[in-house]
């Protein structure tokens, strides 16, 4: 999971240096909107995985663990690896 996570970040930090301020501005507002339509997702679902919120949002996979992560990290979710297969991690609402 950690070299999709670097892959998304490494790309973006790309991508970023071609963006023009007002689009910088526009991504930063959706990434906001939609961490917090993810937030209250897993809150409602209590537990999911990031498949299911990729099917949710229509985003793919790496897409969605770049941004629970970065949520994990913040302390907005839970994030549990259930094994050691990447496919088996699940989100965990934060009031558990």
């Amino acid at each position: 999971m950690s070299k999709e996570v670097l892959a998304a970040i490494s790309n973006t930090h790309e991508l970023s240096s071609y963006a023009t301020p007002e689009l910088k501005n526009l991504f930063n507002d959706w990434l906001t909107e939609i961490e917090q339509l993810i937030t209250s997702f897993v809150n409602k679902k209590n537990h999911v995985d990031p498949d299911e919120v990729a099917r949710e949002f229509k985003l793919q996979r790496d897409s969605v663990i770049f941004i629970i992560s970065k949520l994990a990290r913040e302390g907005k979710i839970i994030m549990q690896a259930t094994t050691t297969d990447k496919s088996k991690i699940r989100l965990l609402r934060k009031s558990i």
